[in-house]
């Protein structure tokens, strides 16, 4: 015999849980917009910054509109493949000159990764994409206005370049990361 009761009641639920889980995205405030106060005074930076809001917009609207796992999973690809691009931006210029907090900046970004890959392995989960959209806000707040801001400001203090030669390699090659993409 089918428990039609049972049945009801377990679509509800299911239902409940959904509405919750879009009320916990939406009543995080409304999606992220670039705000002169994320800019570290570096031109490069700034855009690939904007590039990488942009990414994570991408991915909470997928979230908030409920487009699937698999439109998520590609926009949490181009996040990956953009912030390693621009990790790698970073961690040359902070060779380049010389800033003496670069190997704990860098285990920063491998946070970020290893972070990243954590939530997208459970993902499937509603609560992990709730939690990846939390994450991903402060991550980026904090890491812009933070520890971005470090190496800016010992660039900017006048620090001489050290001219590593693939530190240099590195920066001239990814200088134009905004424009190609």
């Amino acid at each position: 015999m089918y428990d039609f009761a049972g049945y009801r009641i377990g679509t509800i639920c299911r239902n409940l849980q959904f509405f919750r889980h879009q009320i916990a995205i939406s009543m995080e405030s409304h999606i992220m917009e670039w705000k002169n106060e994320y800019s570290i005074g570096i031109q490069e930076i700034d855009d690939q910054h904007k590039l990488l809001l942009r990414s994570f917009t991408a991915i909470e609207e997928s979230i908030r509109s409920d487009q699937g796992w698999s439109n998520t999973h590609y926009a949490i690809l181009e996040l990956n493949q953009l912030a390693s691009m621009h990790f790698t931006f970073e961690e040359a210029l902070m060779k380049m000159f010389g800033y003496p907090e670069a190997e704990a900046h860098k285990r920063e970004h491998q946070r970020f990764f290893a972070e990243m890959g954590r939530i997208e392995r459970h993902s499937l989960n509603k609560s992990a994409e709730v939690e990846m959209v939390q994450f991903l806000r402060s991550w980026l707040t904090s890491h812009i206005l933070g520890s971005d801001r470090g190496y800016a400001g010992h660039i900017f203090s006048g620090a001489q370049v050290v001219r590593s030669a693939p530190a240099a390699a590195a920066v001239s090659g990814l200088k134009v990361l905004s424009d190609i993409l």
